[in-house]
């Protein structure tokens, strides 16, 4: 369940850029949120490599890996998100799908990217989401996770409170889990998870194993 605002954030545009903008404030601001990714792998990539923006939306969390010379494919269950992307970033190759089944085939990219999407999925779904990642990823290939994570003793309260105005049951049941053990358990390997905005976000990375490395 979600309150009314929720909707209304996703309706009119002009909402959910606020509320972007004053939660992106503690990582110092919209465009530092929207390329901790990037920020992440780039050191990690060959100039030019093939990168999948898992739930693009609009683009915005796949522009700073245009901008940074990759090849960026995003995945949108939305025409109506992916016709705004189109508009805004036109270098970018819009595929409609889910993130659940998305139709590529195996081991097509180098990097894969969720920027604050993996708290929409339910428990099960979000199992599927990294599953598939873990298959489009080459041998070697890096997987970046941006999102939500429990708050410090001093955004608990903001937390909790943004979770009830903005998200559903989805995203609490993220809170409670551990994604890093998770990730462990579906084969990736080099996890590494960074706490930032008082401890309330999460970065992480992980790699698909080479072709040399032995199972898991």
């Amino acid at each position: 369940m979600t309150s009314f605002l929720r909707p209304l954030a996703y309706r009119y545009r002009w909402i959910y850029d606020t509320v972007t903008a004053i939660s992106s404030l503690s990582v110092g601001g919209v465009e530092q949120l929207r390329s901790l990714g990037v920020e992440a792998l780039q050191s990690r990539l060959e100039s030019g490599a093939p990168v999948l923006d898992l739930c693009c939306g609009s683009g915005e969390a796949a522009a700073p890996w245009l901008a940074a010379g990759f090849s960026v494919t995003g995945l949108d269950l939305s025409p109506l998100a992916l016709t705004l992307a189109a508009r805004r970033h036109p270098g970018l190759k819009r595929v409609e799908g889910l993130a659940e089944e998305p139709p590529f085939q195996d081991e097509s990219f180098h990097a894969v990217q969720l920027s604050v999407a993996l708290h929409e999925f339910p428990r099960r779904e979000r199992e599927l989401v990294l599953r598939q990642s873990l298959r489009l990823l080459k041998p070697g290939g890096w997987l970046v996770i941006v999102d939500l994570h429990p708050a410090g003793p001093w955004l608990r309260l903001p937390q909790q409170l943004f979770c009830a105005l903005f998200e559903t049951d989805t995203a609490t049941s993220m809170l409670e889990d551990d994604l890093p053990s998770q990730l462990q358990k579906l084969g990736f390997t080099a996890v590494k998870q960074e706490l930032l905005a008082g401890q309330a976000l999460q970065r992480l990375t992980a790699a698909r194993p080479s072709i040399d490395a032995p199972s898991p």
